[in-house]
């Protein structure tokens, strides 16, 4: 087996190529993948035909999962598989089959409310529309290095607030009861200067912007030092943009990067199937 990476952006993104994705990886191979991920930050892997237990069985070759996080729809995860979210706008028998509809997602890393948020994240397409629902990443790791002195001075050990009641639909969660103070809505606080529990090197950690909010500063302070950030980090020479394709799985460090959708005709189906790693097997956190 001969795995080909192929550098897709300046900043960020490879394609990965000669590997089946349909089970556990060899650890030779998993090795390739780990460097291939810390280096690169987004994986795309094309026209794999993988199943549930493949996409599980894949994403525990690189360490922990969490189970499926709560999204704004009661029926957010695969049945047999709780690892398992389902992304989808489609709706059967008056119900949504997953969530997160067809609008667009603005930029954010995933479940960065919680203490410990998941490392990674992976992606699988299972059926997706004609234009439209694409998928952007930008890379923190590049935002961070090329942050302009003043802000990184305004931002020295300031933490943020990482809201846990909306999605990045701007949707409620499902079961969640917003607050309208930023001093009591839930969620951690996080240093915005962050290090990386994998690759130990320290980098801008945002979450999302709805309902974030720097600690300790009056709101229009932090509105206004907040959209500096977030209008930075957010800059094209960052990014990346991913069209995906039936069979596409795409493994993203979701640390390092935000990412963002593209709305799409709700009249298009679009199923994608996700797991998120938790924390790295220390075998790979070691040898990194």
């Amino acid at each position: 087996m001969v795995v080909k990476v192929e550098k897709l952006a300046s900043a960020l993104g490879a394609e990965v190529s000669g590997l089946r994705l349909d089970g556990a990886l060899d650890p030779e191979v998993s090795a390739e993948i780990v460097a291939a991920w810390r280096q690169h930050l987004v994986l795309v892997f094309r026209d794999q035909k993988i199943d549930d237990p493949g996409l599980l069985a894949f994403a525990k070759s690189l360490g922990d999962l969490d189970l499926a996080p709560a999204l704004d729809s009661k029926k957010a995860h695969v049945a047999a598989f709780p690892e398992i979210a389902v992304v989808s706008n489609v709706v059967e028998n008056g119900e949504p089959i997953g969530g997160l509809g067809s609008g667009d997602l603005a930029w954010h890393s995933d479940m960065t409310f919680q203490e410990e948020p998941p490392v990674g994240c992976v992606l699988n397409a299972r059926e997706t529309p004609i234009g439209g629902g694409f998928t952007w990443f930008t890379s923190l790791r590049a935002a961070t290095a090329a942050l302009p002195d003043a802000l990184h001075a305004q931002i020295a050990g300031r933490k943020i607030l990482h809201d846990h009641s909306y999605t990045s639909a701007g949707t409620l969660r499902h079961g969640v009861v917003p607050s309208a103070d930023p001093e009591t809505r839930p969620g951690a606080r996080h240093a915005l200067i962050w290090t990386h529990p994998s690759w130990q090197e320290d980098f801008l950690l945002l979450g999302r912007r709805f309902n974030a909010h720097v600690v300790g500063l009056p709101v229009e302070e932090s509105e206004k030092l907040l959209d500096a950030l977030w209008a930075h980090a957010t800059d094209p020479a960052f990014a990346m943009r991913h069209e995906w394709r039936p069979g596409d799985v795409v493994l993203w460090d979701n640390l390092l990067t935000m990412h963002r959708r593209d709305a799409f005709d709700s009249g298009a189906r679009r199923v994608l199937h996700r797991a998120q790693i938790r924390r790295l097997s220390q075998q790979w956190r070691a040898a990194a």
